[in-house]
């Protein structure tokens, strides 16, 4: 989600949607802060920059610790196979996407989540 800086209004615009995307929830947790239930947590350029460079040298051999996908039935899949590796270059398209056009000078990148 998006929005304005220094505005009154709360006016949300989503700039992205991962549905049950494990180790998204995971990588934010330990790389940003705690994931809570519709609460915004605030997304710097530079997480976003880190987060596109640990998909960037995701192999199989390091995914477990580089990507790791975490507990919780509501987070969807633990499983490393070929759903997690669709999640990751989809994640990967977002990052390159969002750290070329998105203006973080002018407006706020939140994440938020709902389970």
């Amino acid at each position: 989600m998006a929005r304005e800086k220094n505005s009154t209004q709360t006016e949300r615009t989503e700039v992205g949607y991962f549905r049950k995307v494990n180790a998204l929830v995971g990588w934010i947790e330990s790389h940003v802060g705690s994931v809570e239930n519709c609460e915004e947590l605030l997304i710097q350029r530079t997480h976003l920059e880190i987060l596109h460079d640990d998909l960037e040298r995701l192999t199989s051999q390091n995914c477990t610790e580089v990507f790791p996908t975490c507990e919780g039935f509501f987070f969807g899949s633990q499983d490393y196979g070929d759903w997690y590796w669709k999640d990751v270059d989809e994640v990967k398209t977002w990052c390159s996407r969002i750290l070329e056009s998105f203006d973080f000078e002018r407006r706020i990148l939140v994440f938020w989540a709902w389970w």
